[in-house]
């Protein structure tokens, strides 16, 4: 049939399950399909967005306008994110509302969510009034294959639920080892964890049924759910058949706002304005896929690898793009713009300056994944901790922790060792690197932007040298923190041995460093002591041979704590010190008539020396007992912690001991980071005869 949409410049009012038919060709009323430009972001909806989206479709709520526009290159996104060249002249692109439009055919079983995240309805079991949900509507992944919440559909449930389900389902399936891949393709509705006796259905199955007509769907349904009201199901078909044939209003964008490429990226970054907000970052990489389209795919197969699991698929090709820069600088620039981070100013310009466009090409030469995947791999191959090969590296539920900053210089590092030709060992300083950058950097922007007009000013920025030469320059700076020497731990050991029962405020911990003017290093104590995130980064690393020996095939793919399944938890329990202070019974048996122990005993429980990281079951298993001790704790002789966790109320002594245990633990902590995590080969020492000038290892 001709095609006759927008006619003289009218919005159209299209159905959405029209909608669905036309982004697979298939809509009878027209030849076109429906594409994504290369502009388009990746999809950021997280569960409950999706979840709450549907729930306005099925209470009738408009759907949005969405805006398309016809084709302005020779290359589109299919539904599915793959870039493709089927696109045709009389084919659209969806300009603005992927987001809605993704989550209208995740319902469908299609789009670019269907094969990692599965939409589905329970007409068993009432949402709870807090949800806001018409209808119970839930959520299952990859990682979680057997769904998250009912209420809370960012939420995994609990980790012994999950852990049941998993053995329940290896003994059901007869199976070796679990995978959740597998568990995802395979689960049925009855498989959801609370689930109960009402079978969840799939919303395209639902979806099918009612395109059927609405009485065979009922009928269905009914016998889906025996238990289940009839007026109920009732009422769902109809919200879901009124959903399926929502008007959605879509209205195109003028040709001239398309065909100027300039005027194209202003709109579409005035239109990040809105809805889900768009950062800088994710603009910038939005303009790049627009001048290169095949980066999408490059990204995707990088991300699908463990090579990508260091950074986000924005960060990964903006620091490709930094590093290509810095590696082909163009008359004219000033440095800023050659060694920052790039911006969407820059690329909106990046086809006037063909070297920096070569390097760039040469990163993602490939859809495969190019130099990128390739450096990427040797990075992770150096970082990682393996026992045997690399006993001092990173862990990798720490790895998803870098900074996009540090993952830039990470990739100019590799770059530069790639262009000199040497192979990294697994005994080179990287790892020191990385963990004295993620411990002791203050200010990640200007650690890299020095790191980056070093490289350009064609200093060497790899090697055991080098390195010692960046810090020094960090520490001249102020850019990171000046660290103690191990040869200081012993009087500041024996300073915290002395103590008594009075605690430390933050300035007095670890005071004895600030002794010397010329090196006064308590502050990095004080603060890796305290810093919550900074304790996280380091527990994980010391704690390295724990997290390999019992969580080997786990491999974030984010830093959210609560994807992880362990638990950061207090030695001496919080319930401990942090008590009430008008509990009389609780109060501690000695005056403390300034109420030293009432302001300070947070700060000092609450710091690193009190934490370590625990399997999340054991953690709720212990409670408030006795401490239970985790692989690489750095604790020998359990006895005194466990005096303190079972005294009803400290006397002096007991308060002494709680400092002093805990100070003492976070000196163990420093010096295994020096010596096994070989920092002390790359701080500087007083009278050192390192310079700005360096020759390489």
């Amino acid at each position: 049939m001709k095609e006759d949409l927008f006619k003289d410049g009218r919005p159209e009012a299209i159905q959405a399950v029209d909608v669905v038919a036309w982004t697979r060709r298939k809509w009878d009323k027209v030849t076109s399909c429906l594409f994504l430009p290369p502009i388009q972001r990746s999809v950021v909806w997280k569960n409950q967005q999706i979840v709450n989206y549907w729930d306005s479709l099925l209470r009738g709520y408009p759907a949005g306008l969405m805006l398309v526009h016809r084709p302005n290159q020779k290359e589109a996104r299919d539904m599915e994110g793959q870039t493709t060249c089927e696109i045709r002249p009389d084919d659209f692109e969806l300009f603005d509302g992927q987001q809605r439009l993704t989550a209208i055919l995740l319902g469908h079983q299609a789009g670019q969510l269907y094969n990692r995240i599965k939409l589905w309805v329970d007409l068993g079991m009432e949402p709870h009034p807090d949800s806001g949900l018409l209808f119970q509507l839930r959520v299952s992944s990859t990682g979680q294959p057997f769904g998250y919440q009912p209420q809370w559909p960012n939420e995994k449930h609990a980790l012994n639920k999950r852990r049941d389900k998993v053995d329940k389902w290896i003994e059901a399936k007869n199976l070796t080892r679990f995978d959740s891949l597998d568990a995802f393709a395979a689960v049925t509705g009855k498989d959801l964890i609370d689930a109960n006796h009402s079978v969840p259905l799939q919303l395209h199955e639902a979806i099918s049924l009612v395109n059927k007509g609405e009485r065979h769907a009922i009928d269905e349904l009914i016998r889906h759910w025996p238990l289940v009201k009839p007026a109920k199901i009732e009422d769902f078909v109809h919200a879901l058949n009124g959903a399926l044939k929502m008007q959605i209003i879509f209205q195109l964008i003028a040709p001239k706002v398309v065909e100027d490429g300039k005027e194209y990226i202003r709109f579409f970054g005035r239109l990040g304005q809105g809805g889900t907000p768009l950062t800088n970052d994710e603009l910038t990489y939005s303009i790049i896929k627009y001048q290169y389209p095949h980066v999408h795919d490059c990204i995707k197969n990088v991300m699908d690898g463990t090579a990508g699991r260091v950074a986000s698929e924005v960060n990964l090709v903006l620091a490709a793009l930094r590093v290509a820069k810095v590696l082909s600088p163009w008359e004219g620039a000033s440095e800023w713009e050659i060694v920052g981070r790039p911006f969407p100013g820059f690329v909106s310009r990046l086809n006037e300056l063909p070297g920096v466009g070569v390097e760039f090409q040469k990163m993602i030469s490939s859809t495969q994944g190019g130099r990128l995947k390739v450096l990427l791999e040797g990075i992770r191959d150096r970082l990682v901790y393996d026992k045997n090969l690399n006993p001092g590296g990173l862990p990798v539920m720490l790895m998803a922790r870098l900074p996009h900053q540090l993952v830039d210089v990470l990739l100019l590092m590799a770059t530069q060792q790639m262009q000199g030709g040497s192979e990294a060992s697994k005994s080179d300083l990287l790892s020191p690197f990385v963990l004295h950058w993620l411990l002791f950097v203050k200010d990640h922007d200007k650690a890299a932007r020095m790191i980056f007009k070093r490289h350009f000013e064609s200093g060497r920025i790899v090697g055991q040298k080098a390195i010692q030469v960046l810090i020094q320059d960090f520490e001249k700076a102020e850019v990171s923190w000046l660290l103690p020497l191990i040869e200081q731990l012993p009087q500041i050991r024996a300073d915290i041995e002395n103590g008594d029962h009075r605690l430390r405020s933050g300035p007095e911990r670890f005071a004895k460093l600030d002794a010397d003017e010329a090196r006064k290093c308590g502050d990095a104590l004080r603060v890796l002591a305290s810093d919550r995130e900074l304790i996280k980064r380091l527990l994980l690393w010391l704690q390295r041979h724990y997290l390999a020996r019992n969580y080997g095939d786990f491999n974030p793919t984010s830093s959210h704590d609560k994807d992880l399944p362990i638990d950061l938890d207090h030695m001496i329990p919080e319930s401990k010190f942090g008590f009430n202070w008008n509990s009389e019974g609780l109060r501690p048996d000695f005056e403390d008539p300034d109420e030293n122990f009432y302001w300070q005993r947070k700060p000092i429980g609450n710091s690193l020396g009190n934490f370590h990281w625990l399997d999340a079951a054991e953690n709720r298993s212990r409670g408030a007992g006795k401490l239970v001790v985790a692989e690489g704790d750095l604790v020998q002789d359990t006895t005194p912690w466990d005096k303190l966790i079972e005294e009803p109320r400290w006397n002096a002594n007991d308060v002494a001991t709680f400092q002093k245990l805990i100070d003492l633990r976070t000196l163990d902590i420093y010096e295994s980071l020096l010596v096994h995590g070989k920092l002390e080969l790359i701080i500087s020492h007083p009278n050192s005869s390192l310079n700005n000038t360096d020759s390489g290892s």
